[in-house]
């Protein structure tokens, strides 16, 4: 991407796009119509309305850290085309000392595929998981997938959000920093984040997709009973070709659960395939 001129951010007409209920953590997202571009800061330090939260701080600087170690390297698919600032710059007549700027890009999930054939539904889920196998192959979990965490920059699928992205097998981390909705059981019961924790929420991701249907639960614990007992896959009539994917994927005890992504892109390869010859 073009490198932008520092000197000309305060007047870019950047706005402001950062969700009211997350401003309280200090991160800011800002949109410039023009350029098509995200600014994504820390609070502002001059800020008199809000605090940043320390874990937010810590999140906003691990993100950074991850992609200044490895957005360098050139064979790694998952990450947008992005600019890293560390000097001070002013924008809307506020300082920051860095930032990270990253190209607009639309939803991976935003095409619906009720209008889609099987095989072109195949490609849209290979796709996602494509980034999530380079991921896995550097030996990290992204640690906070969400659907709307991906999305397609000129034919290929990035990620978003690396806050709390983590080193695999790294198990004396147990903060609960997950979201419920994609929580699999196993980190209700206080275990740490793992390949199959992240196989679970994808196949969360997927089935909301498949099913145009979101999961629905009260609090904490509701979402906790829904993933450890009630929730049951059911696809409709003409999506039964991805059923076996889904119950492998949201399988309850990790131990019967697709052991990673290649595991999951090999079963779309293979299993899928043969779906859509008997159909």
């Amino acid at each position: 991407m073009p490198r932008l001129n520092l000197d000309h951010l305060d007047i870019s007409d950047f706005e402001l796009r950062t969700k009211a209920r997350s401003l309280g953590f200090g991160r800011r997202l800002y949109y410039a119509k023009g350029n098509a571009l995200w600014l994504k800061t820390q609070i502002s330090h001059r800020s008199d309305s809000l605090i940043s939260s320390p874990h937010a701080e810590l999140g906003w600087q691990h993100e950074l850290d991850f992609y200044q170690a490895h957005a360098s390297s050139g064979d790694l698919n998952f990450f947008l085309p992005h600019q890293i600032i560390q000097q001070p710059f002013k924008i809307n007549h506020e300082q920051f000392e860095q930032a990270l700027i990253l190209v607009d890009a639309p939803a991976h999930f935003q095409i619906m595929p009720h209008q889609q054939s099987i095989t072109q539904i195949r490609q849209h889920l290979l796709q996602a998981v494509e980034p999530l196998i380079c991921l896995q192959e550097l030996g990290y979990l992204h640690a906070d997938l969400k659907q709307e965490h991906f999305v397609n920059n000129q034919g290929r699928v990035c990620l978003l959000d690396f806050e709390h992205v983590q080193i695999l097998h790294q198990n004396d981390l147990h903060e609960l920093n997950a979201t419920p909705r994609y929580m699999a059981p196993e980190l209700f019961q206080g275990q740490a984040k793992s390949l199959q924790s992240e196989v679970y929420a994808l196949g969360v991701i997927f089935y909301e997709w498949l099913s145009g249907q979101r999961l629905q639960a009260t609090d904490y614990l509701d979402w906790a009973f829904l993933h450890c007992q009630r929730l049951k896959v059911e696809l409709p009539q003409h999506l039964q070709a991805f059923q076996g994917l889904l119950e492998e994927m949201l399988s309850k005890q990790k131990q019967h659960r697709l052991a990673d992504f290649q595991a999951v892109k090999d079963y779309l390869m293979t299993e899928i395939e043969l779906e859509e010859i008997k159909l």
